[in-house]
């Protein structure tokens, strides 16, 4: 609803069922009951968690993290994020919308290269969401 305000934890009922989050539900079931036992919000386990992630990268850059944001108060409208199957120009406008240049956005999707998806195509479990050489 508000940015990174955890909304995807604090409303899982609604958000883990929209499509683009299929495949989420095993990260939001470790990091909600860790942010509920540690008394921190979702959103800050969230942006945590995820400097954690990139710190064990190799080479990756290490990022501070900022904590103090509120819980979420409303769940994220669906379609905020672009699905796997939308068009380039369809992507490169929603994510330009919300502010990414198209060479950010490049840089986020290449994370997806090493990624494996349990749900965009069951069939294929675990397999990466990129298949280039």
């Amino acid at each position: 609803g508000g940015g990174a305000d955890g909304s995807i934890l604090q409303f899982d009922d609604i958000e883990l069922n929209f499509t683009m989050n299929a495949g989420i539900d095993e990260i939001a079931e470790d990091l909600k009951p860790f942010a509920d036992e540690h008394g921190i919000s979702y959103g800050d386990v969230i942006q945590f968690g995820s400097s954690v992630a990139l710190s064990l990268c190799p080479g990756a850059p290490v990022v501070q993290t900022f904590v103090g944001r509120p819980n979420a108060t409303v769940p994220a409208s669906d379609f905020t994020v672009p699905e796997p199957f939308d068009t380039v120009p369809d992507i490169l406008a929603r994510m330009a919308d919300a502010g990414f240049s198209p060479a950010e956005l490049i840089a986020l999707l290449a994370s997806h290269s090493i990624a494996a998806q349990d749900k965009i195509e069951p069939a294929i479990a675990r397999s990466p969401f990129d298949s280039t050489p």
